[in-house]
């Protein structure tokens, strides 16, 4: 079940995904993102929140970054494990955010 993070809980939320990052990057399915990519399994480096400019930077594997304002980030969580993400921006643009196999979140 996803559950809406408060935007305050953003920044310390972001912070345990890029620390867990750092550790073991994951898998993500692209074909829920909203970007010219192909539908397949992809390794997620990396995840930045910027408080200020309220941006979330993903980077894919490849290098490719993929920014984001959301306005409403949604989570499915189970205790510490990560399974999936929403990111709804302004636009009601939702890019779905699968992990292959659930992350331990840092912190």
């Amino acid at each position: 079940m996803l559950t809406q993070l408060s935007r305050r809980d953003w920044p310390h939320f972001f912070a345990r995904l890029s620390a867990a990052l750092a550790v073991r990057p994951a898998s993500v399915d692209t074909s829920g993102l909203e970007e010219d990519l192909p539908g397949e399994w992809i390794r997620l480096r990396s995840a930045a929140f910027d408080a200020e400019s309220g941006e979330l930077a993903l980077l894919l594997e490849g290098e490719r970054r993929l920014g984001r304002h959301p306005r409403q980030v949604y989570v499915h969580l189970d205790g510490d494990l990560l399974h999936s993400m929403e990111l709804v921006d302004a636009d009601e643009r939702r890019d779905f955010v699968v992990l292959h196999r659930p992350l331990q979140l840092l912190l």
